[in-house]
């Protein structure tokens, strides 16, 4: 039954809050970190693109990546004590 579950969350998955959002892989990874230290299951997302102005000319751009973490609806007050 557990693997089934397991399948099913993958395409269908359970609501999830936003409690965090950065720029820096550094941060991202601190973060990250803090939250599977205090035991809380998280979800990250990675969306990473080129800057306009990068696509058009190929060079002397910067990469853009946003990292967000996402927990379940009742854990959010305990992963934003954690990520504080």
């Amino acid at each position: 039954m557990g693997l089934l579950r397991g399948i099913w969350h993958v395409f269908v998955p359970r609501e999830r809050t936003l409690v965090y959002t950065t720029f820096d892989q550094g941060q991202y990874l601190r973060v990250k970190s803090r939250l599977a230290e205090a035991g809380i299951p998280h979800r990250s997302r990675i969306n990473g693109g080129m800057r306009e102005t990068t696509r058009r000319a190929n060079f002397g751009g910067k990469a853009t990546i946003q990292h967000d973490l996402f927990v379940r609806k009742e854990d959010e007050h305990k992963a934003l004590q954690a990520v504080q």
